[in-house]
């Protein structure tokens, strides 16, 4: 589908084509500052696109320069960037109501349309960025602009896409009206680079990564898979645009001397363009992918304070509006009543289906509710299918609570919770000083999952650096100082918490050993897996072909699932292998992973498995071709679990096993070694019988479910009891308690004092 777009977008319609005659009757622009001026001075939506695409092609072949010698400021952009006939564009509060609009098109052509418009303003905003400020005021290497034209390039082929799908619809860009306010924030921004950057990139693309899953889910129930398929797509890569702008906002920071307080300078430039700061919630996880962690933007979430309605009162329109917490106080009520209570506060909630991050997050609700504990979870998420289906099958109860409201404080006041457990470092981050202020008795307890900075420390070093993987393997020398800002957040996170849950022994070694911390306060929390029936397993003869299981909002994953694509599965078949590999996972279905899908080669992208033990069971051998990450694999223990032997990684196998001679199948690093290992434990039906026991021996003894839940309620408990004394002696916490380590604790409670005076101001 992408090469189809690709060859066909330069000239998508009527228009273009005409548009070939004039142009080649036009000298090609000599610069790249000349194509900018072009772009933005030309009205035509598909001559804008054309001339993109074909000034990225000049640029990446070296024939362009940057700007002609005196050229710079002969030819200033124009105040606002031009626009022909169509679309009708209108102030925002002209722009008709849905009802209006669905008597002129279908829901899904209004969506695509609007994401149309959005697209083109993107690439005229990124346009102007390129050719409007001063490079030497700046201090702008080629690198900038190398960057920026890919953006505004992505751009295009973006608009390109969404045109091309509402003409499949029978519409197309320009049929319904649309607004003028995205023209608007260059002509906004003209003055100041700084906030070009902070408005653009990381206010309006950022906030794409925040709606966009929703709007492939309400596409997809309308029944428009092929329109939700072009959204995912253009949601997952535009986390490249916004890593860009993280990058150049840091770069504009220390030449105008702010790298000191970028984050505090970033809110302050948000707040001239937006005074009444950001509409959550937000997608913590996918801005943390495009290298925009929550202290950049959760202190700017606009939200009124929380109360809950008196008994016997009508809630208004208005009260209708606020955080759903407000509707939900019977629940709350019903949890603070209970003896034994604990919260599970995450930036997400438990996703059982999507990762094995998710299943154990599901599993510690399980084990905790069978020692008596009332289980209740909160997120600064919408509530949604997850959360309906953790009430109905788990019996938990779910509350949507602003960080930056008083949501979660009157939840704590009100239960009293005697533990509250913090779903990764971000959750801590947003949830652990109301914790600690109006739950003082709780035992905070952070659940790690893995060491993120590792695994971000792994992904630079290899895809950014081009290292080979097996380097990042010694935590000792691992380069830490890419990510430095991440580890400082993460480690500060564990030092401020009672307790922390780590899955490897690897990261626990490189906790303790590189950075210091205290063993006392780590607990190892692994999987927890019932007994295996071995009886009713598969056996060799009953299975076929080679799996491949894991999320795709997961970089590791992706990474594996390409790099076997490309490099090992040719060295298969040049063996003779003809094992087909199934390659399955949560949110695949985008037209970037569908065009890896290669029936000719044995290479089936087969989509979500519901249910991945099924599954699992079904295949010979499954795959783990991790080249980074962090933690324990899901996928390999469920393939020990239904008796199929994996081939990994070493960073795959990292912290799988307590004894590293007990492996259910084979560790190879090279594509050589790891492609002749499938070969090997695919046909060798002694060495598969051989591997799938080891693997089932790994799985009892490491993850047997009832060892582990009393190991970890075991020390919970002793934690509750000791918490006093850890509290006190714990003085690297105390002093990231202390007042002038409280940066984000403070700008939380200025955002929400600022609300409330606007509320009563009402």
């Amino acid at each position: 589908m992408l090469r189809r777009v690709a060859k066909r977008s330069p000239w998508a319609s009527r228009s273009s084509r005409r548009l070939l005659s004039v142009a080649a009757a036009t000298p090609p622009p000599d610069s790249l500052l000349a194509y900018g001026a072009r772009v933005l001075r030309c009205t035509d939506p598909h001559e804008k696109v054309s001339l993109t695409f074909e000034c990225q092609r000049r640029w990446d072949a070296g024939t362009l320069p940057e700007f002609r010698e005196s050229e710079w400021g002969a030819h200033p952009p124009p105040a606002m960037p031009a626009r022909g006939p169509r679309p009708e564009l209108l102030a925002p509060k002209q722009m008709p109501g849905m009802k209006q609009l669905q008597a002129k098109a279908s829901i899904p052509v209004i969506m695509l349309h609007a994401l149309a418009h959005i697209e083109l303003g993107a690439i005229d905003n990124y346009w102007d960025t390129i050719v409007r400020f001063d490079p030497v005021k700046h201090q702008l290497p080629r690198e900038f602009y190398a960057d920026f034209l890919k953006v505004a390039a992505d751009e295009a082929r973006h608009f390109t896409m969404v045109d091309d799908r509402l003409r499949e619809l029978g519409s197309e860009y320009g049929a319904l009206p649309a607004t003028r306010a995205l023209l608007e924030h260059a002509s906004n921004t003209a003055a100041d680079l700084a906030a070009r950057i902070a408005v653009v990139p990381l206010v309006q693309e950022a906030r794409g990564l925040d709606s966009g899953d929703r709007l492939v889910h309400r596409i997809k129930s309308m029944g428009d898979k092929d329109s939700a398929r072009v959204v995912e797509q253009i949601v997952w890569e535009e986390r490249e645009h916004v890593r860009c702008g993280m990058k150049w906002f840091r770069h504009i920071a220390k030449v105008q001397k702010r790298e000191e307080d970028q984050v505090a300078y970033f809110q302050e430039l948000v707040l001239q363009f937006f005074p009444d700061g950001l509409p959550g919630p937000f997608d913590v996880e996918a801005r943390l992918a495009a290298d925009m962690g929550a202290e950049w933007y959760q202190a700017l979430e606009s939200k009124v304070a929380h109360s809950y309605p008196p008994q016997g009162s009508t809630p208004t329109a208005a009260d209708k509006k606020e955080d759903k917490v407000q509707g939900q106080s019977a629940s709350v009520t019903a949890f603070a009543a209970s003896k034994r209570k604990v919260i599970l506060a995450g930036s997400v909630w438990p996703e059982r289906t999507s990762s094995a991050a998710g299943v154990r997050s599901a599993d510690i609700i399980s084990v905790l509710q069978e020692r008596g504990y009332q289980v209740l979870c909160v997120s600064p998420s919408r509530l949604n299918d997850h959360t309906t289906r953790l009430e109905k099958e788990q019996g938990v109860r779910c509350v949507q609570a602003d960080a930056n409201s008083d949501a979660f404080q009157k939840l704590l006041l009100e239960s009293a919770p005697q533990l509250v457990v913090f779903d990764r470092f971000i959750a801590e981050e947003m949830y652990g000083w109301q914790a600690r202020k109006y739950a003082p008795e709780a035992l905070r307890v952070l659940d790690l999952q893995d060491v993120h900075f590792v695994r971000r420390a792994r992904e630079f070093a290899v895809k950014k650096k081009g290292a080979n993987f097996e380097e990042t393997l010694d935590g000792a020398q691992l380069d830490i100082a890419p990510v430095e800002k991440l580890a400082i957040r993460e480690l500060a996170s564990i030092h401020r918490s009672d307790l922390t849950l780590y899955v490897s022994d690897y990261e626990r070694e490189l906790l303790v050993s590189r950075f210091q911390l205290p063993e006392e306060g780590l607990h190892r929390c692994d999987f927890f897996y019932p007994e295996i029936k071995a009886s009713s397993l598969r056996s060799f003869d009953e299975r076929r072909n080679v799996a491949f299981i894991g999320s795709f909002k997961h970089a590791p994953n992706v990474d594996a699932v390409e790099w076997t694509k490309t490099t090992i599965l040719p060295l298969l078949r040049s063996m003779g292998e003809n094992a087909e590999i199934h390659i399955y996972g949560s949110y695949g279905d985008t037209k970037r992973f569908a065009k890896l899908d290669d029936p000719e080669c044995g290479f089936f992208m087969k989509g979500f498995a519901p249910d991945a033990h099924e599954t699992l069971s079904q295949y010979r051998l499954s795959i783990a071709p991790l080249r980074f990450g962090a933690g324990i694999k899901g996928k390999i223990a469920d393939s020990w679990f239904v008796g199929t032997p994996c081939v990994s990684t070493s960073v795959g196998s990292e912290g799988m096993t307590s004894d590293s001679n007990v492996w259910g199948g084979s560790i190879a690093d090279s594509p050589r070694d790891f492609a002749t290992e499938i070969q090997r434990l695919y046909n060798d039906k002694l060495r598969w019988n051989a591997a799938k026991d080891a693997g089932i021996v790994a799985c009892s003894t490491r993850y047997d479910g009832s060892r582990n839940a009393d190991s970890l309620m075991e020390r919970v408990e002793r934690a509750m009891g000791e918490k006093q004394r850890w509290r006190e002696e714990n003085w690297m916490g105390r002093i990231l308690w202390s007042e002038k380590f409280r940066a984000t604790e403070y700008m939380s409670r200025y955002i929400r004092a600022k609300n409330e005076g606007m509320a009563s101001n009402e």
